[in-house]
């Protein structure tokens, strides 16, 4: 059995208990308790009437919805609805959007002060932004205005900022959770002291041992959901491919002995410069696929080249995540965040 078949029965029995994330709520009164975020990773909870939402909810969906190139085209959030009257259950999640004037007011005194009442009634409407209303770890993107007619032209000027907001918060919870389990800094060192370069891993990334790669190749994975960390080196001295079909080549016979079957689709392929520790570096971004296996995926990788000690260095991050409810987005932080740490080791 191959290790990408091991890797994705195992994701396959993965399951996500919401009693996990419940048991973190405090029963104390006197306390909020902890926003439920992670099991709703990609949702966001607009909170306004029937009557509103059906004048918004277009161009709310195009400002917040906005796709990322996975496998398939995913948005990096999804909106749901509810109206005021209901909220109560809904107050512990973490990414709301309240949308509410004051001819229809329900919500607003509860998120807002009075100073901020008065100027919506002295406007045209406004944007806000506050955290931890109803639930600890929650941020509330809200507008108001003095009448519903006036809230349509909001979400118009406002929406991308609320994204950003979003997109911002997520991307701080991020990188506050990925090394909850601790940095791996002894693999780093011993990476500088063996094989001339360092990464830094969090350490639920565990050491692959397989007998079929070579000795200039090391394999580290993370099983939930499954993610790969090749990282491969050779003589800088051979000119190599820089085109999509020449990218997906390499990285087709580099995974061979790792990944049996695997397919990078040429066409897909997008590639950008950028710089971390001062050591510029060719990022690509594509889609795999297994067509015996039924399954595909997204990868990074990065193409690291040490004029020092003319070596070439090849990068490749794979993820496989089936599941729709999560929000790849974060996954693709976590596997740039990871590659960026790569220095050499002349320059630690």
């Amino acid at each position: 059995m191959t290790i990408q078949v091991r890797l994705i029965r195992i994701a396959g029995c993965i399951l996500l208990f919401s009693a996990l994330f419940l048991a973190s709520c405090t029963t104390d009164p006197t306390k909020k308790p902890r926003a439920l975020g992670i099991e709703r990773e990609k949702e966001i909870l607009v909170i306004c009437t029937n009557k509103v939402w059906r004048e918004v909810e277009d161009t709310l969906r195009k400002k917040i919805e906005v796709p990322i190139h996975a496998v398939r085209w995913e948005p990096i959030f999804e909106i749901a609805q509810v109206e005021p009257q209901v909220v109560s259950y809904y107050k512990e999640w973490d990414k709301i959007i309240l949308i509410e004037s004051l001819e229809n007011m329900q919500l607003l005194s509860q998120v807002v002060d009075k100073e901020i009442l008065k100027k919506i009634g002295e406007g045209q409407g406004l944007f806000f932004t506050n955290v931890d209303i109803w639930s600890r770890g929650q941020r509330i993107a809200g507008l108001a205005a003095p009448k519903d007619d006036q809230l349509l032209p909001l979400v118009k000027f406002h929406g991308d900022r609320i994204f950003k907001d979003f997109l911002r918060q997520l991307e701080e919870r991020e990188k506050e959770r990925m090394f909850l389990s601790g940095r791996n800094s002894t693999l780093a060192d011993s990476l500088t002291r063996c094989c001339g370069f360092s990464i830094m891993l969090p350490k639920v990334y565990e050491r692959v041992l397989v007998d079929t790669l070579p000795d200039n190749q090391i394999l580290y994975v993370h099983q939930d959901p499954v993610r790969s960390i090749l990282i491969s080196w050779q003589d800088d001295s051979q000119p190599f491919d820089l085109s999509p079909e020449g990218l997906a080549a390499m990285r087709d016979s580099l995974l061979a002995n790792v990944f049996p079957g695997m397919h990078t689709l040429a066409e897909r392929i997008d590639t950008s410069t950028v710089a971390a520790n001062n050591i510029p570096r060719l990022r690509i971004y594509g889609v795999w696929e297994n067509r015996k296996e039924i399954s595909g995926g997204i990868y990074i990788s990065q193409i690291i080249s040490d004029q020092a000690e003319h070596r070439r260095y090849y990068l490749d991050c794979l993820l496989f995540c089936p599941n729709a409810r999560l929000n790849k987005y974060r996954y693709i932080l976590q596997l740039d965040w990871i590659m960026n740490s790569f220095n050499f080791a002349h320059k630690i």
